[in-house]
């Protein structure tokens, strides 16, 4: 895994300073700690950081074909290169290296911007045509591998994080407040837009090209639901086995030690355990916990790394450490509030002293329908028409609000989706802040604006062509929440220690056969996950039946101890007061800490977007 940035002018004859690449690559330095390399040519400039996987002696980048008229900057695995390879050597192309690299160079010789959808892993790469004067530059399906750009005057500024686009001194820290209205409703902020108003990102499954100083963004894949396939259970079943084998068995390759992520679910599990059956050596597996044992998954681990035969390695997390606001605030350069980013890195680092890659069992949720919020999505969709929409509308304004109830007696929230289209209900329950309540969180004119917080998940719910409610909660979530939430947080807290993750789970061609798998098979009998866990009950047995859990930190408790001192303390920041009511936060902490109400979401968001501003926008 590596870090990639450049500058590529309008004009050929305007030149890029070397003294600015450099310092873009440092910026981006944990990503690549095993070297780094540039060039400068006319009205471009490349800079990488290397993280060696494949190949140690070789594969140095920036890297050029045969005729320097192609040049790469990559960052990412190609796990069919070798395929790829032997298809472009047979074309008549001929290679100096045994990296997959290359392979990005002479394929985009042969097959244009069509290359993209000839690969198979995960990878954020741009390639610059000296003789043309064009730059192309593309993102893997899923969004694994991150890719920022930025405009400046006659420049297309790019780089895997933007912290490297920041080093430009032409492009402008501005916050865009669209972007901090969704960051508090959904804990990330959504593709295409970045935090800062200056710098945008390539969305999973784009390509762009910039020719002529025009940029052209293009979609070159999009999940399909829409032909679900009519066979037996037990062939499919069985297929989702071979494929679960087969794609951890590409993502073994390397020259580095390898390990894996092991918590207490089913998925990573599940690839402990299939790296067991297509390995060749015992398994390395990393896994952190609580003191609270509500949280605290560590004794699940060692009994699944026990069944493997894995080694295990612990690491317990700390209140403490959720206090560090270094390495979280130096990782996160745009607001970021899902808290399973802290135990992510802690894993991460654990993991990083033994090995240079790890599985993780990131994608299983998505594909195979592990999220109970797809159960109740689809009840939800069942009874809408059993009543008039005002009915529904009625119900949710008179019954309370009931957050002291047990949960399946807190209807409030249901009557109000039911009162609402089924994409519109969807975003409303993956937000952890629904908009009417930013009035709670932010200063009046932010609070007032009148844009959409949740249109990039409802958008996306409107574009699918799932054939049900299941299918289209999963296109939705492959859309916004898998990249914006999950694949930022793993890739950031990873790429932090310098680790590269693998999620066999989210191999493109696995989740192309998942997707076409019936949804009633995939939440059967109102059981989650129903038909992976058929499919894996020979091999995990009992183990299929804990309760899911989560890999989540503890930090509503944290934030009746340590964690509400800090943000207490930090209220009156000139900078935080900018964004927020200081005056209604204070009183969402009172009544957090004094047990009154669960604010949880809004007052983690208030800690980490402080964090953010203290290290980004001086």
């Amino acid at each position: 895994m590596c870090g990639i940035a450049g500058i590529f002018c309008r004009d050929r004859a305007q030149h890029v300073e070397r003294d600015l690449l450099e310092r873009m690559a440092r910026a981006i330095a944990h990503r690549g700690p095993d070297g780094e390399g540039f060039r400068v040519g006319a009205g471009y400039g490349l800079a990488h950081r290397r993280l060696s996987i494949v190949d140690l002696a070789g594969g140095h980048q920036p890297m050029a074909d045969a005729t320097e008229r192609y040049w790469v900057s990559y960052n990412g695995e190609i796990y069919n290169f070798a395929e790829l390879r032997a298809e472009l050597e047979r074309a008549g192309h001929r290679f100096a290296t045994r990296c997959d690299t290359e392979v990005l160079l002479y394929g985009y010789r042969e097959w244009g911007e069509a290359l993209p959808t000839r690969l198979r892993g995960m990878f954020a790469f741009a390639i610059v045509d000296v003789q043309e004067h064009t730059l192309f530059a593309a993102r893997d399906r899923i969004g694994k591998k991150p890719l920022y750009y930025a405009e400046v005057g006659d420049e297309f500024v790019f780089g895997s994080e933007p912290k490297a686009i920041l080093e430009h001194p032409g492009v402008a820290r501005d916050l865009d407040p669209v972007a901090i209205r969704q960051y508090f409703c959904l804990r990330y902020v959504a593709d295409p837009g970045t935090a800062f108003r200056a710098i945008r990102r390539l969305p999973p499954g784009h390509a762009l090209t910039v020719r002529d100083g025009t940029v052209r963004v293009r979609r070159y894949w999009q999940l399909s639901f829409a032909e679900p396939v009519a066979r037996p259970v037990e062939e499919l079943a069985e297929e989702v086995l071979e494929r679960l084998d087969e794609a951890v068995r590409i993502r073994l390759m390397g020259d580095v030690p390898l390990g894996a992520f092991l918590s207490g679910g089913v998925d990573s599990y599940a690839i402990v355990d299939s790296m067991r059956r297509v390995g060749d050596a015992q398994v390395v597996a990393c896994t952190v916990g609580f003191d609270d044992p509500r949280y605290d998954e560590r004794g699940y681990a060692r009994a699944s790394a026990e069944a493997c035969g894995a080694l295990l390695h612990e690491e317990r997390v700390s209140a403490e450490d959720m206090l560090d606001q270094g390495w979280y605030a130096a990782t996160f350069d745009e607001p970021f509030s899902d808290s399973s980013a802290v135990p992510t890195y802690h894993v991460s680092r654990l993991a990083r002293r033994h090995v240079t890659v790890a599985l993780s069992g990131d994608g299983g949720d998505e594909s195979f329908a592990g999220y109970r919020r797809y159960k109740y999505d689809v009840v939800e969709n069942r009874i809408r028409g059993w009543a008039p929409r005002f009915l529904w509308r009625l119900f949710g304004a008179v019954y309370p609000k009931a957050d002291f109830l047990p949960r399946w007696l807190r209807f409030k929230r249901t009557f109000q989706n039911l009162a609402r289209d089924p994409g519109e209900a969807y975003a409303r329950s993956v937000s952890c802040t629904l908009p009417e309540q930013l009035g709670d969180i932010l200063r009046p004119e932010l609070a007032r604006l009148d844009d959409d917080p949740l249109a990039p998940v409802r958008d996306a719910w409107s574009r699918s062509d799932g054939p049900d409610s299941l299918a289209r909660a999963a296109a939705t979530d492959f859309e916004t929440w898998l990249p914006g939430d999950i694949l930022t947080k793993v890739d950031r807290a990873s790429m932090a220690v310098s680790l590269e993750v693998r999620a066999p789970l989210l191999d493109h061609e696995l989740v192309e056969a998942a997707a076409r798998i019936p949804s009633t098979l995939k939440l059967a009998g109102g059981e989650t996950k129903a038909l992976l866990k058929r499919a894996l009950r020979p091999r995990l047995g009992d183990a299929l039946d804990r309760p899911k859990q989560g890999f989540v930190a503890p930090v509503k408790e944290w934030l009746r101890g340590p964690l509400g001192d800090e943000l207490e303390a930090v209220l009156g920041d000139e900078r935080l007061a900018s964004i927020i009511d200081p005056g209604s936060v204070g009183r969402l902490l009172r009544q957090h800490r004094a047990g009154l109400a669960d604010h949880t979401e809004p007052l983690w968001s208030t800690l980490c977007l402080h964090r953010f501003q203290h290290r980004w926008c001086p």
